[in-house]
């Protein structure tokens, strides 16, 4: 005669095993659920608070000797901004630049003013030369970039 395992131990091993299985796929999709929803939260924040980011260009200054493209800008938003970059048209050329200004430990805060200061060299700054547009971006809020059409002539 032929042992083997009875019917009713090899059902009650089957469910087991299916319940075991079952147990680990639900706990790994918990886990990668709370991550996914906490990536997904936290872009969702940053974009609400953007909606009460705004920015202001008040000024825009160039000079040859100093080689400096300044710009006077005024959070007129309701958040801190910082991390800026700006963009500017220069006759026929395009410059960027986005080192120096506020930062995360020291923000532009609500209803303050600062001039950004860039080094510009007297090939794109040179006497003359009309500053076109200007483009200031924060780069917590970018697209609360803001862009203004000047006529400033670097001296």
């Amino acid at each position: 005669m032929k042992k083997g395992l009875s019917p009713l131990v090899a059902v009650v091993l089957l469910i087991a095993l299916t319940m075991a299985t079952f147990g680990l796929i639900a706990s790994w999709m918990s886990s990668t659920t709370k991550t996914e929803l906490g990536i997904i939260e936290k872009s969702a924040k940053k974009h609400i608070n953007c909606t009460d980011a705004m920015l202001e260009i008040n000024a825009v200054s160039c000079s040859n000797s100093s080689q400096e493209l300044r710009v006077s800008i005024r959070n007129s938003g309701e958040i801190p901004l910082y991390d800026f970059s700006v963009f500017a048209q220069i006759d026929n050329l395009f410059y960027e630049n986005s080192t120096g200004g506020p930062n995360s430990t020291n923000p532009l805060n609500p209803g303050q003013s600062i001039t950004l200061t860039y080094f510009c060299n007297n090939t794109i700054c040179k006497g003359g030369a009309t500053v076109k547009s200007i483009t200031v971006s924060p780069g917590i809020c970018p697209q609360v970039a803001i862009t203004k059409e000047v006529n400033v002539v670097c001296q």
